[in-house]
């Protein structure tokens, strides 16, 4: 992956990611504090309400008897207002059988009524252990529907019927209730911890918890404890609730949103210069590996990237510069390697070849003229009379004639041809791809340039002349053998009368 696009969804996924973390702690925190808030409004409600209501019927069985905590409340509040949002809607619904009770309505076959000192009679048709016990069924003796709209039981008590008094407006119709269940479901006691309402958690009848005891809020009526309640209730988000969450939720998902934007937006402005710069530097490197050393790349802004592109640039003119000495160095190490090399092979005097370079050359082109069955012809001459010029007109003088005869024989060589200072006035030669009576030839005329070189130049009535012996039969075995032969013509010549040239099997040229 290049790096612009790492950069990119390095930045969306921090985008995101934080907005996420926000959003998610803020979602988080508000809905506990709105539900914590929500609980603790709700519970005031509820112990304020339930206050009253006791205080108002002396006890919750005479209570729940005569009229119900809902239209208590409802009653409490007044006529319900458009589009408020009242206690009643933040408090325990009655259960059914409660609502049956407060409406005179008689209970159900087999549902558990509480009885009080002037109730009625048990049920001759419920079983015994139910009409004396006073306790709820198994299943807590709430009926599954609700008998608001029971007619009245004329057997029972009077002080049943103070729900349907004008003054009470039993007989007008309940306020309109929210559908659904209540927010919270508070637990409701009597003063021994014995469960009245269970909130969603506990039967009617059934003890309260230890370890919910502590935290029970006494509800107290003329100075005397009759009740206790407790928040521990079963919990659900009203409806205005669940607007709000809903509204935080879409919120959130519009800053993910907004934020995934924004970050693609500072990736892709930000990876573009970053790749700019970046690229500029990988093709300087590259070019730099293909053998352009001294690369500059464009310096922008002051950060890292900057640094880089700074070092970058003084890096390679250095490299560049390094690497220029180096090869002027190398050249001059080159030059000089050749300049000992051909030391080691001239002679300082003459600027031929020397013996032990003719030596190794004419080996090599024996064993060539061998392998492919070509003519060979090596030659060895001397200076005649080479003592007495030094004696008669100095070594000097030697030393010029020696100079000017391996010219003349340098100028006068072909490019194959191999000339050499054999030592003191010695020379030697190899003619390769050539015959006997060839190189004979060559020599002769090589004698003859020599013989009438101007030497009154150099000295007056000096006079230089060169004696020569070719052998060009390379069935003598090796060049040393043919080099010994050419040197024994080469006193044949001399004793022939010097200045010329002897080869076998002719006579002397």
């Amino acid at each position: 992956m290049r790096l612009r696009y790492k950069m990119m969804a390095a930045l969306l996924a921090t985008g995101l990611g934080s907005v996420a973390l926000v959003g998610g702690v803020a979602y988080v925190s508000v809905n506990y504090k709105v539900d914590s808030l929500r609980r603790q409004q709700a519970a005031e409600h509820f112990h304020t309400y339930m206050t009253a209501y006791l205080a108002e019927y002396g006890d919750w069985q005479s209570a729940i008897a005569t009229e119900s905590f809902d239209r208590f409340v409802r009653r409490q509040e007044g006529e319900r207002q458009s589009g408020a949002e009242l206690p009643s809607e933040m408090l325990e619904r009655m259960p059914p059988r409660l609502n049956n009770q407060a409406r005179n309505a008689p209970p159900r076959e087999g549902v558990y009524v509480p009885r009080q000192g002037g109730g009625p009679p048990p049920d001759p048709t419920l079983p015994a252990a139910r009409r004396s016990s006073g306790t709820p069924p198994p299943d807590g003796g709430f009926p599954p529907a609700d008998y608001r709209d029971a007619p009245p039981d004329p057997t029972l008590p009077a002080v049943r019927h103070r729900a349907r008094t004008p003054d009470m407006e039993a007989d007008r119709p309940p306020p309109p209730r929210r559908e659904g269940p209540p927010p919270f479901r508070f637990i409701l006691t009597d003063a021994g911890y014995r469960v009245l309402l269970g909130g969603g958690q506990f039967r009617y009848g059934e003890a309260l918890p230890e370890n919910l005891r502590a935290s029970a809020r006494a509800i107290v009526v003329k100075n005397q404890t009759v009740a206790y309640m407790s928040s521990e209730g079963t919990l659900a988000a009203t409806p205005q609730e669940q607007k709000y969450l809903a509204a935080l939720y879409n919120s959130l998902l519009w800053g993910i949103a907004a934020a995934a934007g924004l970050a693609t937006l500072l990736g892709v402005l930000l990876s573009r210069g970053l790749s700019r710069s970046l690229s500029g530097l990988t093709g300087a490197v590259k070019r730099m590996q293909q053998g352009e050393l001294r690369q500059e790349v464009a310096v922008q802004g002051r950060d890292e990237v900057a640094a880089l592109a700074t070092a970058f640039n003084a890096m390679s003119a250095q490299l560049a510069q390094s690497h220029e000495e180096l090869n002027t160095s190398h050249a001059t190490i080159l030059e000089q390697a050749e300049q000992l090399r051909e030391l080691s092979i001239r002679d300082a005097l003459t600027q031929l070849y020397n013996r032990r370079h003719f030596d190794e050359q004419a080996n090599s082109l024996f064993n060539q003229a061998v392998r492919h069955k070509r003519p060979l012809a090596l030659v060895i001459c001397d200076i005649d009379h080479f003592k007495k010029i030094n004696d008669t007109y100095s070594h000097a003088t030697g030393d010029t004639v020696l100079r000017h005869v391996g010219s003349i024989l340098r100028k006068h060589m072909r490019l194959s041809d191999l000339v050499a200072r054999y030592g003191g006035e010695e020379f030697v030669m190899a003619f390769p791809e050539t015959a006997g009576p060839q190189a004979v030839a060559l020599c002769d005329k090589l004698r003859t340039l020599i013989e009438s070189f101007p030497w009154h130049e150099v000295h007056p009535g000096l006079k230089v002349t060169m004696s020569m012996g070719v052998y060009a039969d390379i069935a003598a075995g090796s060049a040393e053998t043919m080099l010994r032969k050419a040197d024994a013509l080469l006193y044949r010549a001399k004793e022939s009368g010097r200045n010329r040239v002897c080869f076998l099997p002719s006579t002397e040229v």
